[in-house]
């Protein structure tokens, strides 16, 4: 009886703190279209620093800018995220996010300091979301430029295989 009545109350917590995050969700989300806003940053945010996220407004244009890599590093404050230091032709500095190091680790491009890129995304600032990041003949695609949705979130569909 006893177990009954502890699980009935961690279901009802459960229940109660989702009714919670859903109504300031929605309130979030008026608040927003009271605004005139229909940008929603969804998946432009993911595996991209908090400073960067909220600086997002919706009507970053996506830029191409050619230049040479300074340096690729752990991103600060994503756990396992990687960035690029990189500097334009024209001499302007940006940092460019890239994705999660499992991913970039396994890509046939490999990016080192002093390689020649070009690197396309939604510029934030002095910040490079990247999508696509070419090097040579090779370019690596990131994440889709309609919603940002990250291609290492991709998923496939399924072939199930009968057993013989």
């Amino acid at each position: 009886m006893r177990k009954t009545a502890i699980w009935i109350m961690v279901v009802a917590t459960a229940l109660a703190v989702n009714i919670m995050f859903a109504q300031a969700s929605w309130a979030q989300g008026e608040k927003s279209q009271a605004s005139g806003s229909t940008f929603s940053v969804g998946a432009w945010s993911f595996g991209v620093p908090g400073p960067v996220h909220t600086a997002l407004t919706g009507n970053e244009a996506i830029v191409v800018e050619s230049g040479k890599v300074k340096k690729v590093e752990n991103m600060p404050s994503v756990k396992d995220g990687l960035q690029m230091k990189f500097v334009t032709d024209q001499g302007n500095n940006y940092v460019v996010y890239m994705g999660p190091k499992w991913f970039m680790n396994n890509q046939k491009v490999k990016l080192m300091a002093g390689d020649q890129v070009e690197v396309r995304g939604k510029k934030v600032g002095t910040s490079i979301i990247a999508t696509e990041i070419s090097k040579g003949e090779w370019t690596m695609k990131l994440r889709n430029e309609e919603d940002g949705m990250p291609t290492w979130e991709c998923c496939f569909p399924r072939v199930v295989k009968k057993l013989q």
